[in-house]
């Protein structure tokens, strides 16, 4: 099975961001100036950390793209035979990097195990498992989490354009801020959908949407909790929009 492309530069490329991201104020589009914040962890902090779990390695963009290369290596090792000849079977696999670039140290694991059920022997769906771990260090802070999830894939018959994809996510952790103008906390985000399309042509999400809650605290004890709705635009694109709230541009 083809895996996900780890080249170093892809990887220092992705710490980048995320440095990057851990102090970014988010151009947001209010829906009420008035808005008020929870106490603690502001909107655009929880914002960071719902794109952060698109973007972070092992987060949810590089598990879609697991799932959909060993879906499409799946079938095209057919080699004369058919799908069906994977019903019941079941695949493992993992990947893991570690080390250290511009003053960034990292420590990545993503692991995961599939297998195909099928309707007698017509393939039904595709369901998938992953575990992954992720920690960062820079001298402005050093961050620690962790992430587990269920996939479903629907719609593997030939005549269909897009894979169907039902999906939950959770991922938990900590920010831990060595500088006055970042506050540390920890977080916890629960992602749940039922409804994304992923085209088999470019394997890129197209449409859907997605439900969203991040709740935690900061080291002060102030407990914060927004909810909201992620509403896939194509071309690697999304609106968050936090209940309440404002809105939120995802790119990854």
């Amino acid at each position: 099975m083809r895996r996900p492309r780890l080249s170093f530069a892809g990887s220092k490329a992705t710490l980048l961001l995320l440095v990057v991201a851990a102090g970014i104020s988010f151009t947001s589009c209010s829906k009420d100036d008035n808005t008020k914040e929870t106490p603690g962890v502001t909107q655009n902090q929880a914002a960071t950390v719902v794109s952060q779990t698109f973007v972070n390695q092992g987060g949810i963009t590089e598990q879609l793209s697991t799932a959909t290369l060993a879906v499409s290596a799946m079938e095209a090792r057919q080699a004369g035979g058919k799908l069906s000849d994977f019903c019941g079977k079941s695949t493992d696999g993992s990947v893991s990097h570690a080390g250290t670039a511009e003053g960034i140290t990292f420590d990545y694991k993503l692991s995961w195990l599939y297998s195909l059920a099928c309707n007698g022997d017509v393939p039904y769906q595709f369901t998938f498992k992953f575990n992954g771990k992720t920690s960062i260090e820079t001298e402005k802070f050093k961050t620690a989490d962790s992430c587990t999830a269920n996939y479903t894939l629907r719609g593997l018959g030939t005549t269909s354009t897009a894979w169907e994809l039902s999906q939950t996510f959770d991922r938990a952790g900590s920010f831990v801020s060595k500088t006055a103008d970042l506050p540390s906390f920890t977080s916890a985000v629960h992602y749940e959908s039922v409804n994304i399309k992923i085209s088999k042509e470019t394997k890129e999400i197209v449409s859907g949407t997605a439900t969203v809650k991040i709740t935690g605290a900061d080291s002060k004890g102030n407990a914060f909790k927004y909810e909201g709705t992620i509403t896939f635009q194509g071309s690697r694109k999304a609106v968050f929009a936090v209940t309440g709230g404002s809105n939120f541009q995802l790119n990854w």
